[in-house]
C-alpha cells in the first residue's frame, strides 16, 4: 500500500503559520524509494514512526528498522537540491511551515538559522509522538498536530521580516532588494540582510530567487498552464527567458525543460520532487 495525502491546518490560527501537513505511508517490506527535492522557501519538520535517519547538506537516508521510537527531523528553507532515499517500509509525517512560521514554535529565541537538519531537533515530546503514531484517521493527526501546535505557541514580532516576506510574495512587479530595503522598509540592506539571515537563514536576495523560482513552477504546474517559457518567464519577474533558464540551472543543475519533464507535483500542494527509482 501507497499512501500520500496533504491536509491543510483545521485550526485557523495555525494555518497562519503551517502551510500544510502531509503523510507518506509505503507498508511492503522491500520497499524502496529516491527522488530529488528541489528548493523551497517553507521550513520543515519530518515526523518518522520507527526509522534511523542519516544525512548530510544534500542527501538524507530513511532506513526502516522496528522498533525505534519515533524522530523529528528539522528540514531549513533549500537552497540547493536535497536527495532522499528510503528503504523499507515508511510512515512519516510532515509539517511544512509558512514562511517566518516554525519562529513561533520554536523555544529559542535566536532564530532557525541557529538550528541544525538533526534529529536532535526537539519540537514534540516523545509522548506526543508516540501517540501521534497510534492514529490512522489522517484527519484526526492534522487535529492532534494542531492542539499541540496551539499549546508551545509564543508569537515572536519582526515587523521589517514580516513586511518584506509579503512584499516578495506578493509583488506585482520587480522589486529588487535595496529598494525593499530602504525604500518600502526604511532600513538599509545589510541590516535586512542580518534579519534575514537570523529568521530565515538566508540572504533576502536568495530568498527573493527561491520565492520567484517556485512561484513560476507552481504557476506551470499546479495551474497546468500551457504558456511559454517566456511569458511565464515575464509573469514571475523574471528579466526574460534566458534569464529564468539561468536561475533554473543554478537552483536545480537542470534545464527548463529538463526539470518539467522529470518532476511530479506529489499531493494536492506544492510538493515536488524528481522520482529516480
Amino acid at each position: 500500500m501507497r499512501i500520500f495525502e496533504t491536509l491543510k491546518p483545521a485550526d485557523k490560527k495555525i494555518s497562519n503559520y503551517v502551510s500544510y501537513y502531509y503523510l507518506d505511508i509505503a507498508t511492503e517490506t522491500d520497499y524502496s524509494n529516491e527522488y530529488i527535492c528541489y528548493p523551497h522557501y517553507n521550513n520543515t519538520v519530518s515526523l518518522y514512526k520507527s526509522h534511523e535517519v542519516s544525512f548530510d547538506d544534500s542527501h538524507s537516508q530513511i532506513h526502516f528498522k522496528s522498533g525505534l521510537k519515533p524522530i523529528e527531523i528539522f528540514t531549513p528553507l533549500r537552497e540547493n537540491t536535497l536527495k532522499v532515499t528510503q528503504i523499507g517500509p515508511v510512515h512519516k509525517i510532515g509539517i511544512v511551515f509558512e514562511p517566518f512560521g516554525i519562529n513561533h514554535f520554536i523555544s529559542s529565541s535566536t532564530g532557525v538559522n541557529q538550528r541544525s537538519s538533526s534529529p536532535e531537533f526537539t519540537l514534540f515530546d516523545q509522548a506526543f509522538l508516540n501517540d501521534l503514531f497510534t492514529d490512522n484517521d489522517f484527519s484526526k493527526i492534522v487535529n492532534k498536530l494542531d492542539q499541540y501546535l496551539i499549546s508551545i505557541f509564543s508569537e515572536v514580532q519582526n515587523p521589517y521580516l514580516s513586511k518584506a516576506i509579503n512584499l516578495l510574495h506578493e509583488s506585482t512587479d520587480e522589486l529588487n532588494i535595496d529598494e525593499l530595503a530602504e525604500t518600502k522598509l526604511g532600513i538599509s540592506r545589510k541590516h535586512l540582510n542580518r534579519i534575514f539571515k537570523k529568521y530565515m537563514g538566508t540572504t533576502a536576495q536568495k530568498y527573493k530567487s527561491i520565492v520567484r523560482f517556485r512561484q513560476l513552477m507552481n504557476h506551470k504546474l499546479q495551474q497546468n498552464n500551457n504558456d511559454n517559457l517566456s511569458s511565464l518567464s515575464h509573469q514571475a519577474h523574471y528579466t526574460d527567458q534566458s534569464h529564468f533558464i539561468k536561475a533554473c540551472k543554478q537552483l536545480t543543475g537542470l534545464t527548463p525543460s529538463q526539470f518539467f519533464k522529470d518532476g511530479k507535483i506529489v499531493g494536492s500542494e506544492d510538493t515536488f520532487w524528481k522520482f529516480i527509482r
